[in-house]
């Protein structure tokens, strides 16, 4: 048990650092310098993964084909919706002085919000989820691994997130960052609208 829960986090590691939704939306909350909006959109993540993970304890793993592209739908409308935001906002710099901070900086509420609905509307991530917990959840297995695989998904993605936080977000990389504030909020605008139109064209095309 020991070697596939080694290979699980190992495959989730790399899932969880190439680009897909939940990766561009972490990035660009955390490149907005707002701690409390980065580390909500890491609890929001980390809501959906738990619920994700319950349904598939449950063994609701073979949604209709027309309920699971009405996912991919909402989905997809979600993040050209974040995509769309990200192109047309202005930065920091500019919005200085134009209105109260708590308008200028989101929050953790806003942050959780996000990340808990981009993660849900995706359902090529519940279908990851479903193929690992396939490899590794074997009939006879104590029920108390059953149990515990989904905490353990949950509780890899905050310890990784929250890296990938505090590492945008040191000084080092943070001044960098801040340098071009003017254009990289845009490119992460324009990713996910390229993942956007991905997911809907998967959705129709299906």
């Amino acid at each position: 048990m020991l070697s596939d829960l080694l290979w699980l986090l190992g495959v989730l590691t790399l899932g969880l650092l190439s680009p897909g939704p939940d990766f561009f939306i972490v990035v660009r909350n955390s490149l907005g310098g707002s701690r409390a909006r980065a580390f909500g959109t890491v609890g929001g993540i980390a809501i959906g993964l738990a619920v994700q993970g319950a349904v598939i304890a449950l063994g609701f793993v073979a949604a209709p084909p027309l309920v699971l592209r009405g996912v991919q739908v909402a989905g997809a409308l979600y993040l050209a919706y974040l995509g769309i935001r990200s192109v047309l906002a202005q930065p920091a710099a500019e919005n200085a002085g134009t209105g109260s901070i708590s308008a200028a900086v989101p929050g953790a509420h806003t942050g959780l919000m996000e990340g808990l609905l981009c993660n849900l509307t995706n359902p090529k991530a519940f279908l990851f989820f479903v193929s690992l917990y396939a490899q590794v959840v074997r009939p006879g297995m104590a029920t108390v691994w059953r149990v515990a695989l989904p905490a353990i998904v949950v509780i890899h993605a905050l310890v990784c997130w929250s890296l990938i936080v505090l590492a945008v977000q040191s000084p080092p990389v943070a001044s960098r960052l801040r340098r071009a504030q003017r254009w990289l909020p845009r490119i992460f605008g324009l990713a996910l609208l390229a993942l956007a139109a991905w997911v809907a064209w998967g959705a129709l095309r299906g």
